[in-house]
């Protein structure tokens, strides 16, 4: 293996605002909590869901205490609720262009692939069935394993050597997202990232944020490729 690549999956892979994550975000936390939760105002992009329901929760006066104590069941109802209502191939339009095609061509090339996200892993897992690309993605990092997106980076490192039977080290790990925090996890776990302006944030936004590298999208697999291998061998791409 050359390398391990981790695609962030919303407004990277898939199309963001995906409403019935946020439907059962909030079922799961008004259920468990008995109070009526809402995101309305709370920042979610790049955000793991923890973090999210743990600023939704706290500003409503839960203790802290009582939000670690119950996170874990608000992360398993809220994957329930989602991977209940949406099925495999509902959102196979919902893939960006050229990102399976430069998922392929990156795996052809001989590098590992995985998704590292804020999404939940039973969230992220069904995300990626319905858009009926979970097995290019055998392993990951997800949102509720971690208090920050840069944890994430060293968890899909071990479960990539879990899976593959190869050790990734944190200089071979791009990342590819389209948010500053995807950027942010890199640099906190020394990996390297690849930025594209497929969400809210344009190139020049994402530049200045330090990417390695920035493309507008994903649709040109041998120009993704392009990058990732130009990041690796330390020139500049983008």
């Amino acid at each position: 293996m050359r390398g391990l690549v981790l695609f962030d999956i919303d407004g990277t892979l898939l199309r963001a605002g995906d409403r019935e994550h946020a439907r059962a975000f909030v079922e799961a936390m008004t259920e468990v909590f008995g109070r009526p939760i809402d995101l309305d105002g709370v920042p979610l992009a790049g955000m793991l869901d923890s973090e999210i329901a743990r600023l939704a929760l706290e500003r409503e006066g839960i203790t802290p205490v009582e939000v670690e104590a119950k996170l874990p069941l608000v992360m398993r109802r809220m994957g329930e609720h989602y991977s209940g209502r949406v099925l495999a191939g509902d959102r196979v339009t919902w893939v960006l262009a050229g990102a399976v095609e430069s998922a392929l061509a990156l795996a052809d090339a001989g590098y590992a692939l995985g998704v590292l996200t804020g999404n939940a892993r039973t969230v992220a897992r069904a995300k990626l069935a319905a858009a009926g690309v979970d097995g290019l993605f055998p392993v990951g990092a997800y949102g509720d394993q971690a208090h920050t997106r840069g944890e994430l980076v060293w968890l899909a490192c071990a479960e990539a050597e879990r899976h593959y039977g190869v050790r990734f080290l944190v200089h071979r790990v791009v990342l590819i997202g389209d948010t500053p925090r995807d950027i942010a996890a890199a640099r906190a776990a020394g990996a390297r990232v690849l930025a594209v302006a497929t969400g809210r944030y344009s190139v020049r936004e994402l530049e200045a944020e330090g990417a390695d590298a920035v493309l507008p999208d994903l649709s040109d697999p041998v120009t993704t490729l392009a990058a990732v291998e130009a990041i690796l061998s330390g020139s500049s791409a983008g």
